[in-house]
């Protein structure tokens, strides 16, 4: 039924699940940064709104953009690698906010560095800037959320011929805004889990340190009780043939779903108990779980229409090698670039503070 509009697949140079885990090895990456990132800009706009924000705040958002989009592109290829001709499709639907993308988040990152430069010498540009900064991330989440959702489903890209302009928002989508909404606070709670984790690990005051720790958890645990209701009304929007793989149709998508559910009590438990060790690891192990079962999602959306097992393979190694190597080479880089930067913060006597995680004070003094 839908030979008609989507393009035939590329073929791949490997087997189609060395793509297929490292989409989900790097998109889970990607998500802990994306969470850390968007979560923490808005509960530091929000902080920033209510007045709580102080006024010296620097901090770690143009160093958590810089990593966040550059681990975002090792799993948008292998998403284009395949499911490209899903991808591309979709995206040529909605053109234009699809690419408006690249300006808005280079101009959030010029937002970003302003709220950290001008915080002392221009304050209300600098809140400007951190408010312009979260919306835009607000935007870009919005616009993935459309074409992810567009991407899968064939059927509706006959809006393409109603509309060729490339304004076509996949808006009629039932499950959009529940989809949407379930992103957007699951990257404030990992968010507030973030701030509780580095307050862990800065050198200020012992009673104040507990107690923004326990507040960033209470935050993270009380968002996570919201995600219950949001979950449910995304879980309610789904197709049939969707749902019920996650129902027993499918044992590993069924243990994926209950392992989520899960998981989320025993978050429960660990954040309104002040356990950050314990919230740290489980709240790493439930974005996982959600990345496959996300992954688990697409595939049954997709399930009669295409596989990537379908993929015809020219066992080529030397693409996935060189990627391999680099990928590695790259991730020591970054390594030690991260390395560096808190080397020279603790090699001189400083104040740091946080605008991801306000409040946060590391005080340092000269090494020898």
């Amino acid at each position: 039924m839908y030979d008609s509009i989507i393009p035939t697949a590329d073929t791949i140079p490997v087997h189609w699940l060395w793509f297929q885990v490292l989409l989900i090895v790097t998109f889970f990456i990607h998500m802990i940064l994306m969470n850390f990132l968007l979560g923490g800009s808005l509960l530091t706009a929000w902080d920033l709104l209510r007045g709580k924000l102080e006024k010296n705040a620097s901090g770690s958002i143009p160093t958590l953009v810089a990593l966040t989009v550059n681990f975002g592109v090792p799993p948008l290829l292998f998403v284009q690698v395949l499911y490209g001709h899903f991808f591309y499709s979709s995206s040529v639907m909605l053109a234009v906010p699809w690419i408006l993308i690249i300006p808005i988040l280079i101009m959030a990152y010029y937002g970003a560095y302003i709220f950290v430069r001008k915080a002392d010498r221009a304050p209300v540009l600098s809140r400007g800037a951190l408010i312009f900064t979260s919306l835009a991330l607000l935007y870009i989440a919005f616009v993935f959320v459309n074409n992810n959702t567009l991407a899968m489903q064939p059927d509706r890209w006959g809006i393409y011929f109603q509309d060729p302009g490339g304004w076509n928002l996949n808006l009629g989508e039932p499950t959009l805004w529940p989809r949407y909404l379930h992103f957007v606070l699951a990257a404030i709670a990992i968010g507030a889990l973030g701030r509780a984790i580095a307050y862990h690990f800065s050198k200020m005051d012992e009673e104040e340190k507990e107690r923004q720790i326990k507040r960033n958890l209470k935050i993270f645990a009380w968002i996570t009780v919201i995600q219950f209701a949001i979950g449910s009304w995304f879980w309610l929007t789904m197709p049939d043939a969707v749902w019920k793989i996650f129902m027993g149709e499918s044992f590993f998508a069924t243990a994926m779903m209950v392992a989520g559910w899960l998981l989320a009590l025993l978050i429960l438990h660990a954040a309104f108990t002040g356990r950050l060790i314990s919230a740290m690891i489980l709240g790493g192990l439930e974005v996982l779980v959600m990345v496959i079962v996300r992954d688990l999602a697409r595939g049954a959306y997709l399930k009669e229409i295409f596989q990537p097992s379908q993929l015809e393979n020219v066992s080529e190694l030397s693409p996935l090698s060189a990627f391999l190597l680099v990928f590695v080479v790259g991730l020591l880089a970054l390594y030690y670039m991260i390395s560096l930067i808190f080397k020279s913060k603790t090699s001189q006597s400083c104040t740091i503070r946080s605008g991801i995680f306000p409040n946060w004070e590391e005080e340092c003094s000269l090494q020898s």
